[in-house]
């Protein structure tokens, strides 16, 4: 295997949303474009990429804020879990909840997700997997080392359940996650980069999950 796979956050949108670009021999694909398109296509543009997708960790406005007009430049699919397709739609009302003045201009082009799969990403692979909690359809992208988990798991904090998530399922997500090896870096939808081990010592949810199944 060939080149390295390059990791860029860019902080977007209304509720400073983590865009990763995710990229590798000139190819690339956006993870949770949370709007201020000009951005990302700055940063794709003096690097020379190729997008070939974009994946939403999950339906919230915030992570989907600005597809549409990447989409209106590079005609490439929006990946989101089939679950989290009526949250998505529902961003026009959820933005006026949060009064925010932003219009939210609807994906043309859709690829459904369901279960587990993997993408290439020039010569790299990366595997797009269900860690459902947040939202019934979240999801998270793992690669080697990393893991992108979008509104799942932040740094000393989990998300939240009350705008269409489940507790039980966030626990068995955050169990899952921390499986990992301890070592492994996460890229949260929010907020700063952390690791397995600063969570599993320092974030009280993680510690609950661990201790007693639970996330209080």
């Amino acid at each position: 295997m060939s080149g390295l796979l390059k990791i860029r956050k860019i902080i977007t949108g209304p509720l400073m949303t983590n865009t990763i670009i995710l990229s590798s021999e000139g190819e690339c694909v956006v993870i949770d474009a949370g709007g201020e398109q000009g951005k990302i296509i700055e940063d794709m543009e003096m690097n020379k990429l190729h997008p070939k997708a974009i994946i939403a960790t999950h339906g919230h406005f915030d992570h989907v804020l600005g597809v549409g007009q990447l989409q209106e430049k590079y005609g490439i699919p929006l990946m989101i879990h089939e679950k989290d397709i009526d949250m998505m739609n529902q961003s026009p009302s959820h933005l006026e909840m949060f009064g925010i003045r932003e219009k939210f201009h609807p994906p043309s082009i859709v690829e459904t997700l369901k279960g587990n799969r993997k993408l290439r990403i020039g010569n790299h692979d990366v595997e797009i997997v269900e860690t459902p909690g947040h939202t019934q359809g979240s999801l998270s992208v793992i690669g080697n080392g990393f893991i992108l988990t979008g509104d799942t798991l932040f740094k000393l904090s989990v998300g939240r359940t009350d705008i269409g998530g489940n507790q039980e399922q966030l626990v068995s997500s955050i169990k899952y996650l921390i499986s990992f090896p301890e070592s492994t870096k996460i890229y949260p939808g929010h907020g700063e980069t952390s690791d397995l081990r600063f969570e599993i010592l320092n974030n009280v949810y993680c510690r609950n999950v661990m201790d007693r199944n639970s996330l209080t």
